[in-house]
């Protein structure tokens, strides 16, 4: 197969979740993977599925926790002839060992229950494959969790890297927090052509990393999705985390006590100019009048589920005290 040829979409669209790197792919002697997560996945001939994937697959990323974020295969570039390092156990041959970050020796085989300093290396010659998506990618930004995403797999294996989806019921997972992805006529307009090479770093991580260190956001993406609370489905890169009571006077981070918001839409709410009504309708200061884009917001119901966990007293308490001041 050619990289031209892995450019064709596939017939037959299926979905899968891939596993990315970290100690959960170090199992089966694998030296790692140069998986740079908002664009491209690599692997190769001797992993699970890896005849499957085609041009066209919803892919979901995952770490050992939770959905990272999704994309579709826009191209599949495959690198024959490649040659990749296997470790073995010295004492009975097997790829299941992990290292050990605490204790030494540092490799543990579990299969025949012995340590080791320095595991057996072999030599194979495989093909690789790198899957890109990054046109697609959306952030997901763990709306999904591990127990979510075996709900929707197609394959009871916990070691799988790449594992079969149920495509339907996925991307219904995934537009239900709220992430919305480009249309096929979108993405034939916009044109790119996906990278020969596999860049390097990882473009997007330091603000995937800021806002996964973010206990509360985390809960609230758990809770709503990727779903500003006024104004509907928004990008992961651009929703906040809003507390109904002041941090710096509770000190405490309550889901009950919160609402996913844009980050504008924050900023307005926290200034004192936008406020949420004990029915959970918006009301919009009058110094907005003149731009029509917020004041159009005034009367808005609140777009979270009727029986979301939200404290109706600490809503009414902020709207008391912002229209107040209007």
């Amino acid at each position: 197969m050619t990289e031209e040829q892995s450019t064709k979409p596939d017939t037959h669209d299926r979905a899968w979740s891939f596993l990315v790197a970290g100690e959960e792919r170090q199992f089966q002697g694998n030296a790692g993977y140069e998986d740079v997560i908002e664009e491209s996945y690599s692997y190769d001939s001797t992993v699970g599925n890896h005849q499957h994937v085609a041009v066209g697959d919803l892919v979901v990323v995952r770490n050992g926790k939770e959905a990272l974020g999704a994309g579709m295969v826009e191209a599949l570039q495959v690198l024959p002839e490649q040659e990749k390092v296997r470790s073995r156990c010295p004492f009975c041959a097997s790829t299941g060992f992990k290292g050990r970050s605490t204790m030494f020796p540092r490799f543990w085989c579990s299969r025949c229950k012995n340590a080791f300093d320095t595991p057996n290396s072999e030599i194979l010659r495989v093909t690789a494959f790198r899957a890109h998506y990054g046109g697609t990618w959306q952030p997901l930004d763990g709306c999904l969790d591990k127990a979510q995403l075996s709900e929707l797999s197609l394959s009871r294996s916990d070691q799988q890297s790449i594992k079969k989806m149920d495509r339907r019921r996925t991307l219904a997972a995934i537009e239900a927090r709220g992430v919305r992805f480009p249309s096929r006529g979108e993405l034939r307009r916009a044109g790119g052509r996906r990278p020969r090479e596999l860049p390097g770093g990882r473009r997007r991580t330091a603000a995937a990393v800021r806002r996964g260190q973010d206990g509360f956001r985390r809960a609230l993406v758990r809770e709503y999705g990727l779903v500003c609370a006024v104004t509907g489905a928004a990008p992961a890169e651009v929703l906040e985390a809003a507390h109904l009571r002041p941090f710096a006077e509770t000190e405490q981070h309550r889901v009950e006590e919160g609402l996913m918001l844009r980050s504008d839409v924050h900023r307005l709410f926290d200034c004192g100019l936008l406020a949420i009504d004990a029915e959970l309708v918006v009301h919009v200061a009058p110094s907005l009048a003149g731009h029509g884009a917020y004041s159009a917001l005034a009367g808005v119901p609140l777009r979270i589920p009727p029986d979301a966990p939200i404290d109706r007293a600490a809503v009414a308490d902020h709207h008391a005290a912002t229209v107040a001041t209007w």
